[in-house]
């Protein structure tokens, strides 16, 4: 028993008679009955006035005081248990005294005289307690036990008696002899323990030491307990050895020097090595552990006892003792060998003076060792007891003892690792164990080895001596036990640290395991695998698979390694151990491990093991597969996984599981469970993911093959799905609730407690797979337990940890990859899963549970169409041909509007086909709603159509009337030819939703051209590199050194012209960061020949910062930037650098074109100016590119110069940033172009793809001469989508040259060999071209930074399938108001945003057809559909845009066709009338639309509408409005005479006077307007005329004096004569005299008329375009030539003024002719006399021109002719009433 454990078991010891009851009469007397219990402090105030009487008595015996002492002490001792220990008593080292005395002379008198055991005896008697006999002894026992527990000046009070001695004394008969007595009685044990606790408390204070040692006591019990005496006291044993260690601990050097001078420690060990043979080794070990006790606890203060156990052969005894253990059958280990164990540990710390050894590392050495030669711990100084431990090992076999040793030395080395050393440099205790090592215990063998896995990973130090015994080891003895230990710990030790792989290699371990690994592959081979049974212990198995995992472990990360298992033929005996389970994990590592070196042979060799793998071997293909997704991990095994079939084997391998999943499964199948199958389909479609992560050539390949569609096929063939539905099949039955969403289906058929059905639940997971390999992601699940979303959170958790985690994690080892995400929306990086996604949504069908089918198969189609939300997605997936996809799988369900996932597939189909759709494919979609005719309805068609149609109408009115070819299934025919339907409808719906434009642009053509997209968020480059612009060579420079492509010479750079660079720009998203990714439009670099360092000769960017356009002609060096610093930190030289800004200019998602021309002036200057949407932004005066590049200013002859560039960002100037934008058509020439060419290079948009060569005016027929806006040889380069193709480096280096093949593939990172890597080619378009030498175009250089669409929406797809026959067929197909907009509202869209489809309009006469069919169809005409007519012509937005006419066929053809119009019910014609006044009046506009008007021959059309009986006189102002704006726009003789000669035909005969009409009669509203029978014909007329004067008096029309005189010449003088004849109406006669006047102003004109004028010049002017198309019908009469006839103008006006001399206002128009005065003056004039009017006359005239030119002479004439004729009219009148005055009776 410890000395602690017996404090607590004596400390408050219950006293057998501490009980009231049974307290002497004495302490009872103090207290009486029946009172309570006093408390403590009573009780010390009465013990001490009792202990001061008794002190006080001093006339009494021995005995007396004996009494009188003792019986104070049951109230001391009832005081100190009422006080809870703590005493309160001042007389207490007095009561010390004297009870300590008391006790010595008890024990000394009890003790006097007596034998040894009575002595014994009389000694238990005294101090056990007896009851109700005599107590004393017990009394002072205890109280000699209270009282040493209290401090240190009591305890020396008791230490003066001489009490420890006899105590001391006592203890040594209590141990020696043992009582006959049974001592295990509680009151026995209580004297114990307070006896042995009041020695205890006597050795921790130095006066009780010196008591102790006053005699031999201690040392005859020393001596007594290593005598090993047979009939020692075992109950007092334990307490004797606690009280020896306790005085062993107090460290006093006096207890030493006793022992020193007692001989103690000598006498013991001569005693223990007598009887060390002969008694139990736990008694012996446990005598030796006390000796070694003392020696240890006195070392620190004398090493006097050290020297005295050495020299007694302490160390040999030591041995001998520990050696008893072996042998013993131990249950476990014996505590006192333990701590025999711990003092021999610290025997090997004792020694003078530290170990001097010789440095003796071998090397190399691990990272991190360091070998320490100063003590910084416990070091061994003591060889010898460390040479104990030795031989103990070497010795004994028994498991404790060798354990035990190798804990000893285990934890020396955790106290110093120089431990180690020190001992493997004098004793080599390890290696001397290696050799022994098979032959100890299996526990041991590990522990060792765990030893030499310490010294390896925590002191860092490679023990190659050890290593090298350990493989003798293995090699001595392969079938031992050991060996297995042995190959364990070597092959944790390799892992380790990769240094081992090469330790293990020279020192030949790799070829000693490669060799017994022959040697059993050899074994197997022959007798065939045995079947493995878990469970059983198999040592040869195990040591076969150790070996192999270890084989794995060398040769992981080692090269060498790997050509050393190679080049020992080691593969094909490898392959012998993938059969069997238990080695197969191993070696596939190995074969892992291979493949660093032949990739090829490694996928050869798994791809192989799959196709021939069997049915039933579901295990060895999972481990297979899960190898291979492991070895796709790197770019290496992507291309050995391509060259070697693997593809081909995964898709075998899905094929041979045809109709495992079917339910119920097929014979064959029965005995695999689905989830193994399951399971296998999910890794095989991991590997796929893998190989096809982030590899353009893998993914090229399995689009290439068409293996997208193969994998569809084996998908479908598993059984799980079902088959694809026919087209006559009755729709399944479906409840129009909401479904649930595709993700929640998805965790339900992951969940383990899910109620979906198992082939519904097998469908939805195959479905997530394809859903995670759309974004490649599939290979990032950890299993497939777990659902997508929670494989994808610790993927996506894993790619966002930063350096700190663990290098070696499975996603780590894949590139990060940024999910590409628009609006929140996941990049789809392999479209064509989608695609088989779309081909399995029909066959997600289960006939048990028809209505949760169709839920899914709604979800799926909801989640497809969540996936092509964005833009970007919509793009990747009509690459895909996802549209044909849709058309081929979900037929039935586009065709048939009742059908369930008809609405979401149409929104799909839309989406997609607004970005891009194949001719082929919306041919087949237009099928859907468009019934092939019957044959005899299109005979009627045609048959009326031949009747009405025009020019190029017979060829196309097929098409146009709706026979638009299909496929024979396209749909169930209809029971009427052209009898629309609800499809037609919803294909009509679909169009105008395909062809609606998705984005405003300022162009008019809004379709999206084809474009390459740079992102720079994923990898921070891409770009399009251009190689051989131009090669700048020496004199004698060989030709073959340049590159590019055409026949004639080297380019000159820079050219002297100066440049122009051109392209059409869209910015998806600006860099956020400050600093971030500029936007380059083009860096042009040279390069020297034989320099290192290239440099950036010309560049033009935009900067995010300020959003200002850089243009520098600065020499800089092309090199990487700076991470730490921002670029282009110097400042820019003078004269180098324009910036302007232009951040207002430029909006985000909208196209914009940037030019840059460049232009050369003397010397060295020029001069730069920029354009953004043909607008000038900035000019300036700048250096021109100099002649050589940098520094150089001359080059040698044998030299040249290269010249590339690049577009975009290229890999050097690497910089993630959140910038992405678009490139359209990109040009460079070789000459400062024009601005008017800038804009005619605007005006063609960014869909134009030509080069400039050919281009027509926009607006003009394709049959007008072509222009060439840039001359050939100075195109250098025009890069667009539509003229690119993919092809491979070999083929470039085959097709053009090898000198662009090489440049390529540098700047791609690949081999110039290489003809794997896809190459996307944008070619020349100016490589065709005359003159020198061009680049062969540009490549597309960045693996997810680039990307390529091919725009093909819609609206331009329908020019190869019909066109606008298409649409017009649309029309004819419209039997309500509903169908005929939505076909209007298609040709709409089509013809604003394809202007190739009103090209192939006027081609076929399209806009004659389309008012034939509007004819046809008006009382289907409606306001809506008029406007949209409006917008097609592009008048409809009039106020907020331009009201230009822009489609002239439509203006022409159907809004000018006013016959249409004015049948149509909701009065049409006079919106369109007020419309065209709109577009006339407009002062920017107006003349425009004239002149198209005029082109229209509007006036002609809008003349005959006077003859029409349905106009109304309501109309007729406004139709002359429009004549009149129509004139003042765009003025026309032929308009004129049209209008003239329409007049003329409103002249009535002279039989027929007009005087007496009254004009402003009643409108008659039945009567046609040009009626002879009523004043509406005058009406007519006159307003007509007061047109014609208004718009010839315009101040709006600016007519010069040679345009008049060529309308008057026109007219003639006889038309202005026929308007003032005598019978017509007088208003008529005022209104012709008024233009004939206004005409006459002109003095030559005037003079003309005076001499005479050929008449009849407006019939004949009139009659050439009759001519013209009676030619055509007929030949002409030959007519006889004749003379003109002249005639006199003012005679004959004479004649015609003289029938209106009663009309005053020909006297106030004449006057005003006569005093020079313009007619239009004459506006407020009065009307009541002609006095009033004269007078207001010559008040207004104009006096100055009169004075200036005189009064007109023809004027005067023609006022005295009237008033001659007013006299003779007046004397008539007179003498005709004179002569009736005579007939007066």
């Amino acid at each position: 028993m410890e000395a602690e454990d017996i404090a607590k078991a004596g400390d408050r010891a219950p006293d057998p008679g501490s009980s009231d009851d049974g307290r002497p009469e004495s302490v009872q007397a103090h207290f009486p009955h029946g009172g309570q219990s006093p408390g403590p402090d009573a009780l010390w105030e009465v013990l001490e006035g009792k202990f001061l009487e008794h002190k006080q008595e001093v006339f009494r015996t021995p005995d007396e005081c004996r009494k009188s002492l003792l019986s104070l002490l049951p109230l001391f001792l009832k005081a100190w248990e009422h006080s809870v220990g703590i005493i309160c008593f001042p007389s207490i080292q007095m009561l010390a005294e004297d009870v300590s005395h008391q006790l010595a002379q008890d024990i000394q008198k009890a003790l006097a005289g007596k034998p040894a055991e009575q002595a014994r005896a009389v000694a238990g008697q005294l101090l056990q307690w007896k009851g109700d006999v005599d107590q004393g002894g017990y009394l002072l026992l205890k109280s000699a036990y209270v009282l040493t527990g209290t401090d240190s000046e009591t305890l020396g009070r008791v230490a003066e008696s001489g009490l420890p001695a006899l105590l001391l004394q006592c203890l040594y008969l209590f141990f020696v002899f043992p009582s006959e007595k049974d001592e295990l009685l509680e009151s026995n044990l209580q004297v114990q323990r307070m006896f042995v606790q009041m020695l205890l408390n006597i050795c921790s204070e130095s006066q009780g030491l010196e008591g102790l040692v006053s005699g031999t006591e201690l040392q005859s019990l020393l001596i007594a307990t290593t005598c090993l005496r047979e009939h020692s006291c075992c109950f007092w044993k334990e307490p004797t050895f606690c009280v020896l260690r306790a005085i062993s601990k107090t460290q006093n050097l006096s207890i030493v020097q006793y022992l020193q001078a007692m001989d103690c420690v000598k006498i013991s060990l001569q005693n223990l090595s007598k009887l060390a043979d002969t008694f139990p080794a736990p008694d012996v070990s446990e005598a030796v552990g006390l000796i070694l006790g003392f020696v240890k606890d006195s070392y620190p203060i004398s090493s006097a006892l050290l020297l005295e156990f050495e020299n007694g052969e302490g160390y040999p005894l030591l041995l001998k003792v520990l050696l008893r253990y072996d042998g013993l059958s131990q249950s476990e280990v014996d505590p006192h060998l333990e701590e025999l164990f711990r003092l021999v540990m610290w025997l090997t710390t004792c020694g003078r003076s530290e170990l001097k050894v010789f440095d003796s590392i071998t090397y190399p050495q691990r990272e991190g060792f360091k070998f320490h030669h100063e003590a910084s711990g416990a070091t061994v100084k003591n060889l010898q007891a460390f040479q104990v431990l030795q031989n103990v090992f070497l010795k004994a076999n028994d498991l404790h003892l060798c354990s035990q040793v190798l804990s000893v030395i285990r934890t020396l080395w955790n106290w110093n690792a120089r431990n180690f050393f020190l001992l493997e440099w004098t004793l080599q205790p390890i290696s001397q164990f290696v050799e022994l090592l098979h032959l100890k215990p299996a526990p041991v063998q590990m522990q060792f080895f765990q030893l030499l896995e310490a010294l390896v990973f925590e002191l860092y130090y490679v023990p190659h001596e050890i290593l090298r015994k350990v493989q003798r080891l293995i090699k001595e003895s392969p079938e031992s036990p050991c060996t297995l230990v042995a190959l364990q710990s070597i092959h944790k030790i390799t892992g380790g640290d990769p240094l081992f792989t090469d330790i293990f290699r020279d020192s030949g371990l790799l070829g000693l395991l490669l060799a017994q690994l022959r040697k059993r592959a050899k074994i197997m081979r022959k007798s065939g695998n045995t079947e493995f049974i878990p469970g059983v212990q198999d040592p040869e198995r195990e040591l076969t698979c150790l070996m192999l995992r270890t084989v794995a472990t060398l040769l992981e990360g080692s090269v060498r390694n790997a050509a050393v298992l190679k080049d020992h033929g080691m593969v094909p005996f490898i392959k012998i151990f993938l059969d069997d389970q238990c080695y197969r994990g191993a070696s596939l590592s190995i074969l892992e491990q291979l493949s660093v070196i032949n990739a090829e042979e490694y996928m050869s060799t798994v791809v192989g093991a799959l196709c021939s793998s069997t049915q039933g071997e579901m295990q060895l293909k999972l481990d297979l597969l899960k190898s291979l997704i492991r070895i796709l991990e790197t770019p290496k095994g992507h291309a050995a996984f391509r060259v070697s079939s693997g593809f081909n084997g995964l898709l075998s391998l899905l094929s041979d599981l045809e109709g495992s999943l079917q339910e119920p499964p097929l014979q064959m199948w029965r005995l695999v469970s689905p989830n193994e199958t399951l399971d296998l389909v999910f890794h095989t479609l991991c590997a796929m993911s893998a190989a096809l992560h982030l590899d353009p050539v893998n993914s090229d390949f399995f689009q290439r093959n068409g293996l997208f569609e193969k994998l569809a096929e084996d998908i479908c063939l598993l059984g799980c799905f079902g088959v694809l539905e026919e087209e006559g099949a009755l729709l399944p039955s479906w409840v129009d609730t909401k479904p649930r969403p595709f993700a929640n289906l998805q965790s339900a058929a992951f969940s383990s407690t899910s109620p979906l059905p198992s082939r519904i639940r097998t469908c939805l997971q195959i479905l997530s797979f394809l859903d995670s390999m759309a974004s490649s992601t599939l290979h990032l699940w950890c299993d497939l337990s777990e659902s997508p979303r929670a494989g994808l959170e610790p993927v996506m958790d894993a790619q966002k940890r930063e350096a700190g985690s663990s290098p070696k994690s499975s996603f780590q080892r894949w590139a990060d990859l940024e999910e590409r995400t628009e609006d929140g929306d996941a990049a789809i990086l392999h479209p064509g899963m989608v695609c088989i996604m779309v081909r399995l949504l029909p066959r997600v069908y289960h006939e048990d549970h028809p209505q949760l089918s169709m839920e899914i198969q709604h979800s799926l189609a909801g989640h497809l169409q969540a996936l092509v939300k964005s833009e970007k997605n919509r793009q990747v997936m009509c690459e895909a041909g996802m549209l044909s996809t849709l058309m081929t799988a979900c037929h039935k369900a586009l065709v048939t509007s009742s059908h369930p996932l008809h609405l979401s597939l149409i929104r799909i189909f839309e989406k997609l086909a607004s970005q891009a759709i194949t001719p082929d494919v919306l041919r087949q979609f237009l099928s859907l709603g468009i019934p092939p005719p019957v044959p005899a309805a299109m005979k009627i068609l045609s048959s009326s159509g031949m009747h009405g149609g025009g020019p190029g109408y017979s060829g196309s009115a097929a098409a146009a009337l709706g026979t638009v070819e299909g496929p024979t299934d396209a749909g169930p025919a209809v029971s009427q030819a052209l009898k629309p339907s609800a499809a037609t409808l919803q294909v009509v719906l679909s169009l105008i939703s395909m062809t609606s434009p998705r984005n405003l642009q300022p162009q008019r053509a809004a379709l999206a051209p084809s474009f390459v997209e740079f992102d720079m968020s994923t990898e921070g480059y891409g770009c399009l590199f251009i190689p051989t612009l131009s090669t700048v060579m020496g004199t004698s420079t060989e030709y073959s050194v340049s590159g590019g492509i055409g026949t004639g010479a080297a380019r000159p750079f820079p050219p002297p012209g100066g440049l122009t660079f051109s392209c059409w720009f869209l910015i998806c998203r600006h860099g956020v960061a400050p600093g971030s990714h500029p936007l380059r439009f083009l860096t042009l670099v040279r390069h020297l020949a034989r320099t290192e360092q290239p440099f950036i000769c010309l560049s033009i960017s935009l900067c995010p910062d300020d959003f200002s356009l850089v243009v520098s002609t600065e020499e800089k060096e092309f090199q990487p930037l700076d991470a730490m610093e921002p670029e282009d930190v110097a400042e820019p030289s003078a004269g180098r650098q324009l910036q302007i800004r232009c951040g207002q200019l430029l909006a985000c998602g909208q196209w914009h074109h940037l030019a840059v021309v460049v232009t050369k002036e003397m010397k060295r200057n020029c001069t730069v100016s920029t354009y953004l949407d043909g607008q000038i932004i900035g000019s300036a005066k700048m250096l021109y590119i100099q002649a050589l590049p940098g520094p150089f200013l001359s080059m040698d002859p044998s030299s040249f110069v290269d010249v590339y560039g690049y577009i975009a960002t290229p890999r050097v100037w690497k910089q993630k940033s959140s910038l992405i934008w678009r490139l359209g058509p990109a040009y460079l020439f070789e000459e400062a172009i024009s601005v008017e060419t800038l804009e005619v290079i605007n005006k063609l948009g960014p869909r134009y793809c030509g080069s400039f060569q050919a281009v027509y005016a926009q607006g003009e027929d394709s049959d007008d001469e072509a222009l060439a806006l840039v001359a050939e040889e100075r195109v250098s380069f025009g890069l667009h989508v539509a003229s690119s193709s993919i092809t491979r480096v070999a083929d470039i280096r085959h097709t053009y040259n090898e000198v662009d093949s090489r440049l390529i593939a540098k700047e791609m990172n690949i081999s110039s060999r290489d003809n794997a890597t896809p190459v996307f080619l944008l070619r020349n378009c100016a490589g065709h071209l005359s003159g020198s030498l061009r680049t062969i175009g540009a490549v597309a250089v960045g693996q997810l930074g680039v990307r390529v669409f091919h725009s093909s929406p819609a609206a331009s797809s329908l020019d190869f399938i019909g066109g606008p026959a298409i649409l017009l067929g649309l029309m004819s197909l419209a039997k309500d108001d509903h169908n005929m907009y939505a076909a209007v509202k298609v040709l709409h869209l089509v013809l604003t945003n394809n202007a190739m489809c009103d090209r192939l309009m006027r081609h076929i006469s399209g806009y004659q057809i389309m008012t034939f069919l509007l004819r046809k169809k008006t009382s289907l005409l409606n306001h809506r559909i008029f406007q949209l007519i409006l917008s097609i012509a592009g008048t409809a937005e009039l106020g907020f845009r331009s009201s230009t006419i822009a489609n002239v066929g439509i203006f022409e053809h159907v809004l000018c066709d006013f016959e249409l119009w004015m049948n149509t019910a909701d009065n049409l014609d006079l919106t369109l009338f007020s419309h065209l006044v709109e577009i006339f009046q407009s002062p920017r506009e107006g003349p425009k639309n004239a002149e198209v008007a005029h082109q229209a021959q509007l006036i002609p059309k809008l003349v005959f509408l006077f003859n029409e009986p349905s106009l109304t006189p309501s109309k007729i102002p406004t139709i002359i409005a429009i004549l009149g704006h129509q004139l003042r726009g765009h003025f026309s003789l032929q308009d004129l005479l049209r209008v003239a000669l329409f007049i003329v035909y409103t002249l009535k005969p002279s039989s027929v006077s007009e005087r007496h009409i009254c004009v402003d009669e009643v409108l008659d509203l039945c009567t046609p307007a040009g009626s002879q029978t009523s004043g509406k014909t005058i009406r007519l007329r006159n307003q007509l005329l007061e047109m014609l004067l208004g718009v010839l008096s315009s101040h709006h029309l600016h007519l010069s004096s040679e345009k008049k005189e060529e309308t008057f010449l026109s007219l003639g003088p006889d038309w202005f004569l026929l308007l003032m004849q005598g019978h017509l109406h007088p208003s008529t006669t005022v209104l012709g005299l008024k233009l004939l006047l206004h005409f006459l102003s002109n003095p030559t004109l005037r003079g003309r008329f005076r001499e005479g004028m050929p008449a009849g010049s407006w019939v004949e002017n009139s009659t050439v375009a009759v001519d013209i198309i009676m030619n055509n019908l007929k030949s002409p009469p030959a007519t006889p030539e004749q003379s003109p006839c002249l005639l006199p103008g003012f005679r004959v006006l004479n004649d015609f003024l003289a029938h209106h001399v009663h009309i005053a206002e020909v006297y106030l128009i004449v006057s005003a002719f006569f005093l020079q005065t313009p007619l239009t003056e004459l506006t407020d004039q009065p009307k009541d006399s002609l006095e009033a009017m004269t007078q207001w006359l010559l008040q207004k005239h104009y006096r100055e021109e009169v004075l200036r030119a005189g009064l007109c002479l023809e004027g005067a004439l023609l006022l005295l002719e009237m008033l001659k004729a007013t006299m003779n009219q007046v004397n008539k009148n007179f003498n005709e009433r004179l002569k009736n005055s005579n007939f007066i009776p």
